[in-house]
């Protein structure tokens, strides 16, 4: 058995070699990140053994093209944490001294010693695939329309505060449409009352209550605001209106092409089953979850992965716990913090279990991350055992649950 090592960096590959023994069979090889680098990797691994099984490789990183090049190629690819590196190091340089080369040693030995700790890269089925890149694209963008409806609304503050009162959502299409035509508070103030119900007929929008607000606030005495500052941040406020825009067509887009997918997906109704799972949650719990049913052994794995659970600290006879878990996949903690938010107006039990918690003086940041831990246990089991989710099953083992811990 061969152990691979490869640090990655922008433009280029550092790659070390181990064999059983831990002697370095191959090292000081770089190769460039393209096509003649790749063929170069491929054969010097040919050279040492023909048979893929026969080599582990480490890298920390999954989302890489040569970590794509060498899973299609049926090669064994082993993800390390980033953060673990650091301590790795001061196992065979108590200094603490790095360079490239030492580092593609360091992760080749350790997958040597400790290859159970790391799990094999496993992107699952095509679908999944794609699922699971489009619900991080998704993400991605969620997070940019956030920081543009921040910006919008910090600009808006600056120079024509009035707006922000006029809807309750700043960045919803009838409000966009009405900023792009008047972008400063003097042009809106001209409007007259049918110009007002004229505009907003054209926008197919009628909201009598909220019409009558927007039109007594247009006539009230206002704060005199700098000729020269309404020029600029109104420049600015209508960028932010063309960068919503886009990024609201291409959210649309993204929603119906993860509707679609789910919909394909076998699991998908597993997932949407579940009491506050809509279309984009259900495939960010694809992507999570997979489709190999090997993957993970035991929920707290996953409990693990997405930050439901605390890291736990025991000394002697003293159990304590003590530490929010930080080491996690960020995309996955939202996730399930996510679903545990929305599962609140949907379900008794859920609401229940999270005033049990804020009873207990928690926060509500805690007392959500118990109630996602809860759901991660339910959507595992549901997902193992093939079975949407059933209330009636989980209160009648629920109340069993209950009665055998009071005979207890």
């Amino acid at each position: 058995m061969y152990y691979v090592g490869i640090d990655w960096a922008d433009q280029k590959y550092d790659v070390a070699v181990v064999d059983d023994s831990g002697t370095v069979v191959l090292s000081h090889l770089t190769i460039k990140k393209n096509r003649a680098g790749f063929e170069q990797l491929l054969d010097k691994l040919r050279g040492l053994c023909p048979d893929p099984q026969q080599i582990k490789i480490g890298i920390e990183t999954a989302n890489n093209l040569l970590v794509d090049f060498l899973v299609d190629l049926c090669y064994a690819v082993f993800a390390l944490f980033p953060g673990a590196m650091k301590s790795f190091r001061k196992r065979y340089r108590p200094s603490g001294a790095r360079d490239d080369q030492f580092d593609a040693f360091v992760i080749a030995d350790v997958l040597r010693t400790d290859h159970a700790c790391w799990r094999r890269v496993n992107f699952g089925s095509e679908l999944v695939r794609e699922i699971r890149l489009l619900a991080r694209d998704h993400h991605d963008l969620v997070a940019a329309h956030t920081a543009l409806n921040n910006g919008l609304r910090s600009t808006l503050k600056e120079y024509y505060p009035e707006y922000i009162q006029f809807f309750s959502d700043v960045t919803c299409a009838t409000s966009l449409a009405f900023l792009a035509a008047y972008p400063d508070f003097e042009r809106a103030a001209q409007l007259t009352r049918q110009q007002l119900t004229d505009f907003f007929k054209e926008q197919h929008w009628c909201h009598r209550r909220t019409l009558n607000k927007i039109d007594e606030l247009l006539h009230r005495e206002h704060l005199i605001v700098p000729a020269v500052l309404i020029r600029a941040k109104q420049r600015k406020a209508l960028t932010c209106v063309k960068k919503l825009l886009v990024v609201t067509a291409a959210l649309e887009e993204y929603n119906g092409c993860l509707q679609e997918f789910v919909d394909h997906h076998p699991d998908g109704k597993i997932f949407l089953s579940y009491p506050g799972v809509s279309y984009v949650t259900a495939a960010r719990l694809l992507a999570l979850f997979g489709d190999n049913r090997e993957l993970y052994t035991a929920v707290s794995e996953l409990q693990g992965l997405t930050g439901t659970c605390p890291v736990t600290e025991k000394s002697g006879k003293a159990f304590q716990v003590i530490y929010y878990r930080r080491a996690c996949n960020k995309f996955y903690r939202d996730t399930m913090q996510r679903l545990a938010f929305s599962s609140l107006r949907l379900t008794p039990w859920a609401t229940a279990y999270y005033q049990k918690h804020r009873a207990q003086g928690h926060t509500h940041s805690h007392a959500l991350r118990c109630l996602a831990n809860l759901h991660l246990r339910l959507l595992f089991a549901m997902w193992k055992n093939r079975t949407c989710y059933d209330e009636n099953i989980f209160l009648a083992q629920r109340a069993r649950h209950a009665i055998a811990n009071q005979q207890q």
